[in-house]
């Protein structure tokens, strides 16, 4: 063999080795994330284990009740029996005056002709969720001027609701009847132990904030904000790089979050390395506000 085909021989060789080993190192990562997948599915359908109808032979569901609303999740309808289903679900929260919140995820098995059923039925689609996954701490670049913290106290915590409330809702100065009802709710919440809070202080403001499930074999990070006027300085990056950072010190790698899908904050997931995993829609039965 000739020293310029030996060269080009030797070249393919190490080619194929390394794309060998990328589409093996590519296999390793999608069984971590479909484990990943795997285990929030399994943490989610645990919360549903309330009383439930009869469905069978047309499938079965997982139901919750919340005061006067039955939560309806991972349902496994029969080929050609989606839409017999639905109805059965209703006439039993109708008998109960329920309104019916139903969960969705049209990848699963079983849940393909679902959504076309629930809107058959009349029900709208809500909102519909990402859910990201990651594995390791975020090495982000971070506002240095950011200070992040616990939630220590109750006075904290109505901090976290008021700029809560500023970004989901776009209300520029939340009612503070709302304020105080709902952050005493979170500050029980994280003192029996269910959830830790996070802000984020710049120049001695608020400007951010999120928690961290402590209950789920994943931890799932929710309600992550910064307030309109601190946006585009790296607050949320900040704030995710040292949350995620406790998380894996922690020993609870991996974990997880949700978006919508229509949400700009997506955009950053992706460029912190979160990957989707999956998507959820969730529909409302006819005639209840939107949640």
């Amino acid at each position: 063999m000739c020293p310029a085909r030996e060269t080009s021989y030797v070249k393919a060789v190490d080619m194929s080795a390394t794309d060998a080993q990328s589409d093996a190192q590519r296999l390793v990562e999608t069984d971590k994330l479909r484990d990943i997948a795997r285990r929030v599915l399994a943490q989610r359908v645990s919360r549903y284990g309330d009383p439930a109808p009869d469905l069978a032979p047309l499938g079965s569901a997982r139901f919750r009740h919340d005061g006067r609303r039955l939560l309806v999740g991972y349902a496994v309808a029969h080929p050609g029996m989606a839409t017999a289903l639905v109805q059965r679900v209703q006439e039993y929260a109708n008998r109960r005056d329920m309104h019916i919140m139903w969960l969705v995820t049209p990848e699963s098995p079983g849940e393909e002709e679902i959504p076309a059923a629930l809107r058959a039925a009349g029900f709208r689609m809500d909102e519909r969720l990402i859910l990201m996954g990651r594995r390791g701490a975020i090495n982000a670049t971070l506002n240095r001027e950011a200070r992040i913290e616990l939630v220590t106290s109750y006075d904290g915590m109505r901090a976290y609701e008021h700029g809560s409330r500023r970004s989901f809702y776009d209300d520029d100065t939340p009612d503070d009847r709302m304020v105080a009802s709902r952050a005493a709710d979170r500050w029980r919440q994280q003192e029996q132990g269910w959830y830790r809070y996070y802000l984020v202080a710049l120049r001695n403001r608020i400007v951010g904030g999120c928690y961290v499930t402590l209950w789920e074999d994943i931890p799932t990070l929710m309600g992550v904000y910064t307030v309109p006027e601190a946006r585009g300085m790296g607050i949320a990056s900040s704030l995710l790089s040292y949350v995620t950072g406790e998380i894996v010190r922690s020993g609870r790698d991996p974990y997880c979050l949700y978006v919508k899908t229509d949400n700009p904050a997506r955009r950053l997931y992706d460029r912190l390395g979160f990957v989707a995993l999956t998507a959820d829609e969730t529909y409302l039965s006819p005639n209840q506000p939107h949640l």
